[in-house]
């Protein structure tokens, strides 16, 4: 039941009440004015024959008598009139023979006046009959006497059915001027109510259903009462609502960080631009820019200085783009750029240069100079696609190909791309299957003892047997293998064939060294630790036959952490050695921080060995203090005896490259254990 129809079914229940009561209160008084008229009637007419009646009485005349009797019952609402003498006996009687209830009481008293008239004992009965409750009669008496001697009575039986006709009467007139007035006032009420009251109310209901349906809609404040105050409390909650929702918004569609547009916001961008440009026929670019770098600032300086790094990078961005354009943060050190309304491809590239400027600059970050790099793809609306994420791909493609060694740092996207995309999602599919169709092979490149010419042991290395592709270079699958994961089954499978491979020499009686194996970050940071110490039980192997070979790259990550793996690994007998020893990033601090046996050398060190004056000095350099911290060194990329002897004069450790033994298979290795590669290297002198 709604509001309105409860309040006036309360109003209406109150006024009903209230008037019945003054309809009882009316019409009792009305009843009892009535009944006291009643009585006076009779009390006048009771008193007068009283006073006429003696003489009659005394002269015992008994038709004047009847006459007077007879005078009483004529009179309106007498039902009956009986004169008595002072014993109460019957002397004269006059009974309304038109009554039902003077027939009902002859009936009741089995009386039949046609046929027996009455006597006076049977009058007295009747009178007492019509006296009693049953009737509903008002029994009146009055005496009648002679000065001061009672002669007898009058009795007079007056009817009320007059005034119960008059009350009923009354009532009736009452009831249907009080059912108007009530359905006037309730009417005027609910009127009243209904505009006043449930209009505003159902303002407010409507506008708390827009709510739910997402439209915040204040309602107009039309009075200063209670719900007055109540519509300014809804409004105030509908403006709470607004600001939350657009801060939920902003959050939503920005960048906590710089504040920049996110990905999502991006798109949607993207998309409106993407129309506009469909309907002028306009030019449009997507921009995607990846710092090269940013992981060394976050390493080496903490994450909120990578995180200020990112902030003032986004506002440089920012300033060297114009207003019509778009920069937004997709995550990570990662930036996409809209370039919407663009006459040609040289605006472009003018914008893109300026990007790229930007975050070539120095920038200040925690009172330390800091310079980073970028890589930006480009792809252009229509020729490199036409939907949003057609166009966000391509570009991405093209950063990554900036990415590529021998790129310029701005590229534009090409077709050829997704051919390379495709080639590289078939191989992945294709290296997935590798291990199990045995496509993957060892190959062994002999480390020699500089001067002794005597092999050590050798670096294991992997190859991969495409049964399509042939050949597959090492650059190009390893990078494939550690971005998808699958470096660690094909890192497990790695060491399960290096420590086979040992115990099977071992046991041909065969001294093999020590096997260098490559291990890369992800490896380090799974259970690298437990598959090596099963792998050194189930092969029966010495562990220090094992030498674990790490780029710089892999100690970037929780310096603790990798402290405490390395040490287990030393502890277990296993020798480490840091590979491409100097192209890496901070790697003095690494030989202080890291517990290291052997250091190798680059081979981008060696190449210009001995004419390079700096890559000599260089050498020298680093063959001292490796020496200095206790490490072995290792020279990587020897081709040339001269390369070879001038290592040699420089106290290098030891020695691998071309010059001295090209990559082996497990047969062209195992057949060269028993004997030295040294020959090879005394026909080099007598050449």
């Amino acid at each position: 039941m709604r509001l309105a129809s409860r309040f006036i079914l309360i109003v209406s229940g109150i006024l009903s009440v209230t008037l019945a009561l003054n309809a009882y209160y009316f019409i009792h008084s009305q009843n009892q004015l009535l009944e006291q008229q009643l009585n006076e009637r009779g009390r006048v007419l009771g008193h007068l024959i009283a006073l006429i009646s003696p003489e009659a009485m005394l002269s015992f005349d008994f038709l004047t008598l009847n006459e007077y009797a007879r005078e009483v019952s004529r009179q309106r609402d007498v039902v009956y009139g009986v004169i008595v003498n002072a014993k109460g006996t019957p002397l004269t009687s006059f009974f309304n023979r038109q009554d039902p209830r003077v027939l009902d009481a002859l009936q009741a008293l089995d009386l039949d006046l046609e046929t027996a008239p009455l006597t006076p004992p049977k009058t007295a009965q009747l009178v007492t009959r019509l006296s009693s409750s049953l009737y509903d009669l008002l029994p009146m008496e009055f005496p009648i006497s002679h000065g001061d001697r009672p002669l007898g009575q009058l009795k007079v039986g007056i009817s009320r059915e007059q005034l119960h006709s008059q009350t009923q009467r009354q009532l009736l007139i009452q009831s249907s001027i009080y059912g108007l007035i009530i359905l006037f006032l309730c009417s005027a009420i609910f009127w009243v109510f209904r505009y006043n009251v449930m209009g505003p109310v159902n303002r407010l209901m409507a506008a708390s259903r827009n709510v739910g349906l997402g439209e915040l809609e204040e309602v107009a404040v039309t009075s200063s009462d209670e719900l007055g105050s109540l519509a300014e409390t809804f409004n105030a909650m509908i403006h709470a609502i607004r600001e939350e929702q657009a801060k939920l918004h902003y959050q939503a569609n920005h960048d906590a960080l710089t504040s920049l547009p996110n990905r999502m916001m991006a798109i949607d961008r993207l998309e409106h631009e993407l129309h506009q440009a469909r309907r002028h026929n306009e030019l449009l670019a997507v921009i995607f820019i990846d710092l090269d770098n940013f992981k060394v600032v976050n390493d080496t300086m903490g994450h909120a200085a990578g995180d200020e790094l990112l902030a003032m990078l986004g506002a440089r961005l920012l300033s060297r783009l114009r207003d019509v354009d778009t920069l937004a943060r997709l995550g990570g050190d990662e930036f996409l750029v809209l370039l919407p309304r663009i006459q040609n491809i040289d605006e472009v590239k003018q914008i893109a240069t300026r990007l790229l400027e930007a975050t070539s600059e120095r920038m200040m970050l925690y009172s330390r100079e800091v310079i980073v790099h970028c890589s930006i793809g480009i792809a252009l609306y229509p020729d490199d696609g036409i939907s949003a994420e057609e166009l966000m791909a391509n570009a991405d493609n093209a950063m990554y190909q900036a990415k590529t060694p021998g790129h310029l740092p701005i590229c534009f996207f090409t077709q050829e791309m997704n051919v390379q995309v495709r080639q590289r999602l078939q191989l992945e599919q294709d290296l997935h299957l590798a291990v199990e169709r045995g496509e993957l092979e060892l190959y062994f490149q002999p480390i020699v003892q500089a001067g002794h010419c005597r092999p050590i042991g050798a670096e294991v290395l992997l190859r991969w047997q495409h049964p399509q592709n042939g050949t597959i270079n090492p650059a190009t699958f390893i990078p494939l293998a550690e971005a998808t994961g699958l470096i660690i089954p094909i890192g497990d499978w790695v060491l399960q064939q290096a420590t086979s491979l040992l115990r099977h020499w071992l046991d041909l009686g065969l001294a093999p060294g020590t096997l260098a194996i490559n291990i890369s970050r992800l490896q380090l940071q799974e259970r690298l630790i437990s598959v090596i110490q099963d792998l050194v039980t189930e092969h029966r192997i010495p562990a220090n036959m094992l030498e674990l070979e790490m780029t710089e790259n892999i100690l970037l990550d929780d310096h603790a952490k990798i402290s405490e793996t390395l040490d287990q690994l030393q502890a277990m007998g296993l020798k480490l050695s840091l590979d491409d020893f100097g192209t890496g990033y901070s790697s003095l601090s690494y030989l202080r921080r890291f517990s290291f046996d052997a250091l190798k050398i680059d081979r981008s060190f060696i190449q210009g060995l001995p004419q390079d004056q700096d890559g000599c000095a260089l050498i020298g350099a680093i063959v001292v203090m490796a020496h200095r911290l206790g490490l072995r060194v290792v020279a990587e990329g020897v081709e040339t005896i001269e390369q070879r002897d001038f290592l040699q004069q420089q106290g290098c450790d030891y020695l691998q490259g071309y010059l001295l033994a090209r990559p082996m298979t497990v047969d062209a290795y195992q057949a060269t254990l028993p004997s030295q590669v040294c020959p090879r290297l005394s026909k080099d002198k007598e050449m």
